[in-house]
């Protein structure tokens, strides 16, 4: 390397991405008390991917939006459970619902069924967040068809709080054909893999029971994975991405 590189080194792709995404972050004014509960929420440390499924905390997620358009549909209500220890822990849910001036269309109340009123009376945008932020911690976030799920929540926590949602990601639209490939349901519903395995979400379309169905799929994907002797986050990970390299795409619009 010339003495020229080493005085001016050509940057890295992740350091120009780095700095763009530092130059066009919201500038978010926040009362301070909410400032400190997102400075905390970006202190804590990242989770370790190396972490035995054991022990691994999990925390499920389901969201309904205005529509299917992650660039520009809002987000309505957030729903999450834990999975931990290869179980859900019981009391350990986080529910909200975003606060909105004007509803959605009525066919897509229609879906979720999230009335007008219950929109306009939610909570504001900011509180839910960052509670849903402070409930997740940094931890392993799960969703099916995650990408949508994944997309909303960190729009909404950009433009609310002014911080990227930094979670790692596992689609159990993935992992379960990864998993279970004789089931022959890749880039199928959260609804036929329910069916699959005999089992039936209370309400479909609600942030909550939907996140509480897929975390059942999840505790049955983890006890398969066992089996299969993959023992670590990152090997369930890694199983995922095979499986995406096979599969692109996988279905929009969250379950």
């Amino acid at each position: 390397m010339s003495l020229l590189d080493r005085l001016f080194p050509t940057p890295s792709t992740s350091s120009i991405h780095g700095l763009v995404t530092r130059l066009f972050r919201p500038r978010i004014e926040l009362p301070e008390a909410l400032a400190q509960r997102v400075r905390a929420w970006s202190a804590l440390p990242g989770k370790d991917e190396r972490t035995p499924l054991s022990q691994a905390r999990f925390v499920v997620v389901d969201v309904e939006t205005s529509g299917l358009d992650a660039r520009r549909d809002r987000l309505l209500a957030i729903g999450a459970v834990v999975v931990e220890a290869q179980r859900v822990l019981p009391g350990h849910g986080y529910q909200a619902f975003l606060r909105a001036a004007t509803p959605s269309s009525r066919a897509n109340i229609l879906v979720h069924g999230i009335t007008p009123h219950a929109q306009r009376s939610g909570s504001a945008p900011e509180a839910a967040l960052m509670g849903f932020l402070e409930f997740a911690r940094r931890d392993m976030l799960v969703a099916f068809h995650a990408n949508f799920d994944r997309m909303m929540l960190d729009r909404a926590v950009r433009t609310q709080l002014g911080v990227r949602l930094s979670n790692p990601w596992i689609d159990v639209a993935q992992l379960a054909p990864a998993l279970m490939p004789e089931a022959r349901l890749a880039n199928r519903s959260l609804d036929d893999w329910l069916g699959y395995f005999g089992l039936r979400a209370h309400v479909r379309h609600n942030a909550a029971s939907d996140a509480f169905a897929t975390a059942e799929i999840m505790l049955i994907l983890l006890a398969r994975a066992a089996r299969q002797g993959l023992t670590s986050v990152s090997q369930l990970c890694a199983a995922c991405e095979r499986q995406q390299r096979l599969l692109p795409g996988g279905g929009v619009g969250g379950a």
